[in-house]
């Protein structure tokens, strides 16, 4: 299986984040201690080569999915506005461990297609390198149990696997959900995994004769 870290980028929180969860332990109740936050948008999307403004713990818009041609495009997330560079796809989570941080190791992926002769479709698994704080800090500290990491979690040779086997695939147009779980592991040593995020993405046929 391999591992590759890809695009990452993190941001940390400007104030201490009220605590959410409760302590370690080798288990993750549907979140609590490691959280999944979602998948965000730049908080300004510039043209390069203007820098955008990455996500913070206080500006995130939301990345609610997006419209893709499979033979347009080489990954999740892709370039919507033809500038040259990828567009939205950051990964929030968030470390609710009182007083360890986690070491975030990567994110698992489903690929599941209604519809699809076999479902997932596909799997994979995007290595990350982001390490998240305790979620309790000393007064006057900062806080850094909080990121946003920017990552191609559809990669190239799934989009690719997608283009070469239509037949697993229903007509276009079709919804594509990406499943999506963090893995990490904390100072103790104690392995958690996230909640699940599900990510939309509706597939048209396409414009390419």
């Amino acid at each position: 299986m391999r591992k590759r870290i890809i695009m990452t980028t993190t941001c940390v929180a400007a104030t201490c984040l009220a605590l959410v969860g409760c302590g370690s332990g080798g288990s993750n109740d549907n979140g609590v201690s490691f959280s999944f936050l979602g998948v965000f948008q730049e908080a300004v999307e510039q043209v390069a080569p203007a820098a955008d403004t990455l996500p913070t713990a206080d500006n995130h818009p939301g990345d609610t999915g997006r419209i893709v041609d499979l033979a347009q495009i080489s990954a999740i997330p892709n370039d919507v506005n033809g500038d040259g560079d990828a567009d939205g796809g950051f990964l929030g989570m968030q470390n609710n461990l009182d007083s360890e941080s986690i070491n975030v190791e990567g994110v698992n992926v489903k690929i599941v297609v209604p519809g699809a002769t076999i479902n997932p479709v596909a799997t994979d698994f995007v290595a990350l390198g982001i390490r998240l704080g305790p979620a309790k800090v000393a007064q006057g500290e900062t806080a850094t149990n909080e990121a946003f990491a920017q990552t191609f979690f559809v990669q190239p040779d799934l989009i690719a696997f997608l283009n070469q086997n239509p037949g697993l695939l229903p007509p276009k147009p079709f919804t594509m959900n990406i499943v999506m779980r963090l893995t990490g592991t904390s100072d103790s040593g104690d392995s958690f995994d996230s909640n699940e995020f599900t990510y939309t993405v509706t597939v048209v046929p396409s414009s390419v004769p």
